[in-house]
């Protein structure tokens, strides 16, 4: 009998792959299984060029070497692994707006994405944000 609920629990799962839009429409976030760890890459900005046309670039990264990397295509959540259910942990968050990295859990509350970036691997200093599934 219990082999039976298996994949009845997993049809109720709710899957944190797809894609994200960030909760000030700046950006769409893709969010992809790679083994068994999660990352997630920018697909879209709202604000996709440099004031010369050129693409956005990762102009405040704290490496030099980085800077002229474009944001589109730039992974910026990485290592998330599930911690079953719907939350993820023990990954790391890349803000490019200020160059910095944080510690990162997410958690998928139906259609809202939970991303918590904090300073410290408990997640106490630290805020969360809501992204929003695009469909």
């Amino acid at each position: 009998m219990i082999f039976m609920l298996a994949p009845l629990a997993a049809a109720f799962a709710q899957d944190v792959v797809g894609k994200w839009k960030l909760d000030d429409g700046s950006a769409i976030v893709e969010v992809y299984r790679s083994g068994d760890v999660y990352n997630g890459k920018i697909v879209w900005l709202a604000d996709p060029t440099e004031a010369d046309g050129t693409p956005a670039k990762d102009g405040n990264n704290p490496d030099k070497s980085l800077r002229s990397r474009q944001l589109i295509g730039l992974n910026m959540l990485s290592g998330l692994k599930a911690k079953g259910g719907n939350e993820y942990a023990g990954g790391s968050i890349y803000d490019p707006g200020n160059g910095k990295t944080y510690n990162c859990s997410m958690k998928v509350e139906g259609d809202v994405l939970k991303v918590r970036g904090s300073l410290d691997k408990k997640g106490l200093l630290g805020r969360t944000m809501d992204w929003f599934r695009v469909k």
